[in-house]
């Protein structure tokens, strides 16, 4: 076996020259350019994934409570989680209650099933003007006009989702309007 001998005064230096260094840099540049727009793009359809899960879970959850409980329930948009907001802006938020008196208000003696936030920071969502929140009975069905949530990404070139809540209390999503155009974010 033999052990290398190195000159004294010759030392191996391993090391990038500058052309080198600014040809890796020039390639990072184009890589990072290109795939940023595709990572904003995935990170605002997941966003918007996101919300629409959670709002088809709420009114999956809202149905159940009222059949298995035997008391209406009400899914309304909230800002504050104590009290339902008369407008159809579900963005800051929405809560889920046990309506024993019927009169679709929140009271101080129903039982508050959930109070959830949305991050509204980069979302719009909104119900038809016909109906602002939604009303289970013990039956599961949620009468009233069907109304649509539509669910929009403040970020450009990312499409709306809708859930349309039919009178029987069944959520189902939806990319086009009821006619076949495209979804509106107004």
């Amino acid at each position: 076996m033999s052990i290398p001998v190195t000159r004294p005064g010759r030392r191996r230096h391993c090391a990038f020259t500058l052309i080198e260094l600014l040809a890796a840099l020039a390639v990072l540049v184009i890589l990072l350019s290109t795939g940023l727009p595709g990572i904003r793009q995935l990170s605002g359809d997941s966003r918007l994934s996101a919300a629409v899960n959670a709002m088809a879970a709420h009114l999956h959850l809202a149905r159940s409570e009222a059949i298995l409980g035997g008391i209406p329930t009400v899914l309304c948009p909230s800002l504050n989680g104590d009290t339902c907001e008369p407008g159809g802006d579900w963005a800051p938020g929405l809560i889920l209650f046990a309506d024993r008196d019927r009169d679709r208000h929140h009271d101080p003696d129903e039982r508050l099933l959930r109070y959830y936030r949305f991050d509204h920071r980069y979302l719009n969502i909104r119900s038809s003007a016909g109906r602002r929140s939604l009303r289970f009975l013990p039956s599961g069905l949620a009468p009233g006009s069907n109304t649509t949530i539509t669910f929009c990404s403040r970020q450009a070139g990312i499409r709306p989702r809708a859930l349309i809540v039919s009178n029987s209390g069944r959520p189902r999503l939806t990319r086009v309007r009821a006619d076949g155009a495209p979804l509106r974010c107004d």
